[in-house]
């Protein structure tokens, strides 16, 4: 399936950021800014000092979900055609999470070859893979149920939990990765955001 070739491919690229130049308006007066910038604007007399900051925490929502997340990293959305969305956000070491809405169709029956494709080459290079079955009870008390995959080989220890969420004929699929040996400290940023996520598909 193209739509699972397409994060393979995603999970292995680095994160690229977005510019920061921003426009503040005030009125009919418009200003550049970018963050953590400070400018002075005249209003009247006055010579008003402003500044454009970003909180530490962001929250990212889509019609179907919504999770906070670190401003360093930024989530990027795709269209995968046939109803098919994916967001990603990755960490330059290759930590990961991904979010796949699908509309027209429910992917608890594809977490099997979700599976098999992420984990294709580290088999055949030799990795041991293993896989057990596992849910997480989000926030709001919904529970999504999946598997956990570890992928150990000398110098990686890779672990990734798939989940589903399902509707009627449509549903989530949730991918989290972290590599332990090259990015121990990534499960408080992985878990963080599971914490946080909020499903509103209906």
């Amino acid at each position: 399936m193209y739509k699972i070739l397409s994060l393979v491919l995603l999970i292995s690229m680095s994160q690229i950021s977005a510019a920061a130049n921003y426009e503040l308006k005030i009125g009919d007066s418009s200003y550049e800014i970018s963050l953590n910038e400070e400018i002075e604007i005249s209003v009247g007399e006055k010579h008003i000092p402003i500044k454009l900051t970003q909180k530490e925490i962001l929250t990212y929502t889509t019609d179907n979900f919504s999770f906070e997340h670190p401003r360093q990293y930024l989530p990027s959305k795709t269209d995968l055609g046939s109803g098919i969305f994916q967001t990603a956000m990755i960490t330059p070491l290759g930590s990961a999470v991904m979010v796949q809405e699908y509309l027209n169709l429910d992917p608890t029956g594809i977490i099997d070859l979700m599976v098999n494709e992420i984990t294709k080459e580290e088999r055949e290079y030799g990795y041991k893979i293993e896989s057990t079955e596992t849910s997480v009870t989000l926030s709001d008390g919904k529970i999504l149920n999946g598997q956990a995959v570890t992928s150990k080989y000398k110098g990686s220890d890779i672990k990734r939990f798939i989940y589903t969420y399902s509707t009627r004929d449509s549903g989530l699929l949730i991918l989290t990765q972290v590599d332990y040996e090259s990015e121990p400290n990534a499960d408080i940023f992985i878990t963080n955001i599971i914490d946080s996520l909020k499903i509103t598909m209906k």
